[in-house]
């Protein structure tokens, strides 16, 4: 690692060892399967935690350390999502970046709420946000799936922590 990879790395808003996890040394096992396997990991971690509204996918996505989320535009067979915030920024700056774990989960979190065969990938990156598209066919449900069961999104952790001490 070279010295100012080092300093971004350190000086980020995700920190030092998240940032070597996510953008170093999980690269560095996958190798060429990077995408794919973490696609996939997104979406399964979607099925974990799936939740019901766009709202709440805004409020997971912040939750789970992927940077802030906001549908963009959407119609019947898309939706454009634009990802930002300081540590998408931060991850933007690195030399190798990857953002097919959250196309991944936006993909099968926009599949369970739609109950439609959804994909994602990313179109774009600036420098200082990423816009994923999910595709999907309305025509072309899920017919062999038990219905969710949605999460509850907390909106803030402080209302929770606050909760916490008045028990």
């Amino acid at each position: 690692m070279s010295e100012p990879s080092y300093a971004k790395l350190l000086h980020s808003n995700a920190g030092l060892p998240l940032e070597v996890l996510r953008d170093i040394l999980i690269p560095a096992i996958l190798g060429k399967e990077t995408d794919g396997i973490l696609y996939w990991a997104g979406k399964d971690l979607a099925r974990q935690f799936p939740v019901e509204t766009e709202d709440d996918v805004s409020t997971i996505f912040s939750q789970l350390g992927f940077g802030d989320i906001k549908l963009q535009k959407k119609n019947k067979k898309q939706q454009v999502w634009i990802m930002s915030g300081g540590l998408v920024t931060d991850r933007l700056a690195l030399d190798k970046n990857n953002f097919t774990l959250e196309a991944g989960f936006l993909a099968q979190q926009i599949e369970l709420q739609t109950n439609a065969t959804s994909e994602a990938q990313i179109t774009e990156k600036k420098k200082n946000s990423v816009e994923i598209l999910v595709q999907h066919n309305l025509k072309d449900t899920l017919t062999d799936i038990e219905p969710t069961k949605y999460i509850t999104v907390e909106n803030s952790t402080e209302e929770s922590d606050s909760d916490d001490h008045d028990k």
